[in-house]
Formats: structure tokens, C-alpha cells, sequence
């Protein structure tokens, strides 16, 4: 491990996680940052060699999640016919819309822009961007202080929960439910949906088998009341859009109801 800073270069090794020896200064520089240079144990890592692909990934999930935020990756495995390594740059000035276009781009999407949720409560950082497509399913994608959190959790419990209640009120409001005469249930509201949700969280607790499943009580009601509150000023500002996404809804529910057995 290099450091830059105040003006020093300072240096430590490690192996298998023991300092091989104390911290040292080693030169002057105008540089800032930490350098990290490392070779996988096999006696600790299952693989020892990376995927590419996972790599690319998991920067471009970086880059969304961090607006800003600017990354590239070298791979001197890939050369191209010059002889060069792959080289790839990563920075997103769009943020989680830009995220949600990304995951919609082979759909076709009813909203001319996605949604965006920003908010605080009780020391919870909240950001959401979600959008309504034309196809029948659900995708959202959750983390927390940028870990992917593939179980999902009580940050999707609260986004759900809002969603769903925001709609439903919106929509009794309009008179369009009455007019449709159809009852909709939690999934209606979801059928088209694609999500991402980002909190940042001092003291996160992993549950699940994997771990990957955020079990904080408090962030539930955190993103649940950033949620309503951006969702319902976003559909009273938008009525075109907001038809839209209920007319969605409500076809949602037909299709439900016209087939009981599913």
C-alpha cells in the first residue's frame, strides 16, 4: 500500500492480512491518494484469476451509484492488435436515472424521463430512480453504501410500500379506479417497473444466507417517506405521466383478474 499525502510518500506491505513491516516514509511528492498493488492467495481466494466482464461491471455499477465519480480500468491480459491493454474509463454525470435508462434499454419505456428520489431522514442517505415500461416485469435493484444488496431488504420494503400507497391514494383521487371498477392489489403496481434504490446507511446490519439483505428497521420508514413525498409531488406536477402509470396499473389488474389461476 502507497499514500500520498502532506507532500510524503509513505509505504507498508502486507501478507495474509499481518503487516510485514511498520509504516515508512519513503519520498516527497505533490501527489494525493492511495495506491494499492496486490496479488490474490490462493490460500484465501477460491480464484485467482478475474473475469473481466465482473470487473467492468461492478465499475460501471460504481459510476452510476457515485455521480462524478471517475474510474478506468487496465487489463494488460487484452492486447489489441497494436498491442495496447484494454482500456476502459468509467464516470456517469447521470446517476441512478442514468442507471434505470441503462437497465431499460432494450424496453420500451411509457415515461418520457425517470423519476428521481432524493432525501434524508433519521442520518439515512435516499436515493431512488424508477421508471414504467411496456412489458409485464418487475426489476429493481437495491444497495447499500454501494454494496449490491441482492436480497433486497428493509430498503425495499419501505420503496414498495410507498409506491404502492402513493398510487393507490393518487389514483382514488383522479377517479380513475372508480371509472375502471377494479380492485388492484401490491403487484399491479409493479407489473412494467424498473428501480434502483441506494441508501447510505453509518451502521448497516447484513442478513439472509448471503448476507445481502439489509435487516435496519429504521431505513424502512426512512426511504418509505422520501419516497411518498418526491412520488406524490412528481405525479401532482405530471398528470400526463401519472395517467399513464395508473392506466398501466389498471391494466395490470385486468390482465390479473381475466386470468384468477395465475
Amino acid at each position: 500500500v502507497t499514500v500520498y499525502r502532506n507532500g510524503k510518500i509513505y509505504k507498508q506491505a502486507y501478507a495474509q492480512g499481518i503487516p510485514l513491516y511498520a509504516v515508512k516514509e519513503v519520498g516527497t511528492t505533490q501527489l494525493r491518494g492511495t495506491t494499492v498493488h496486490f496479488t490474490p492467495d490462493s490460500a484465501i481466494f477460491t480464484t485467482t484469476v478475474y473475469n473481466l466482464h465482473t470487473i467492468v461491471n461492478r465499475l460501471q455499477e460504481l459510476a452510476y451509484l457515485n455521480v462524478g465519480l471517475k474510474m478506468e480500468l487496465e487489463d494488460r491480459r487484452e492486447k489489441d492488435e497494436q498491442g495496447n491493454p484494454f482500456s476502459q474509463h468509467f464516470h456517469s454525470q447521470g446517476g441512478l436515472r442514468e442507471f434505470v435508462a441503462h437497465l431499460d434499454s432494450t424496453k420500451v419505456s411509457i415515461m418520457p424521463a425517470p423519476i428521481l428520489v432524493e432525501g434524508e431522514k433519521n442520518n439515512v442517505v435516499v436515493q431512488v430512480a424508477m421508471t414504467y415500461n411496456t412489458g409485464y416485469s418487475e426489476t429493481v435493484v437495491s444497495y447499500v453504501n454501494n454494496i449490491h444488496t441482492l436480497e433486497g431488504g428493509m430498503h425495499v420494503t419501505g420503496f414498495r410500500r410507498a409506491l404502492t400507497r402513493t398510487l393507490k391514494n393518487y389514483a382514488d383521487k383522479s377517479g380513475l379506479l372508480e371509472k375502471a371498477k377494479i380492485e388492484i392489489i401490491g403487484d399491479d403496481f409493479r407489473e412494467g417497473l424498473t428501480a434502483v434504490i441506494s441508501v447510505k446507511v453509518a451502521e448497516p446490519q447484513f442478513e439472509g444466507q448471503t448476507k445481502t439483505k439489509l435487516g435496519n428497521a429504521e431505513v424502512q420508514g426512512a426511504v418509505e417517506s422520501c419516497v411518498a413525498e418526491a412520488l406524490h409531488y412528481y405525479l401532482e406536477e405530471h398528470p400526463k405521466e401519472a395517467k399513464l402509470i395508473i392506466n398501466k396499473v389498471i391494466v395490470a389488474a385486468q390482465a390479473r383478474q381475466a386470468c384468477p389461476e395465475s
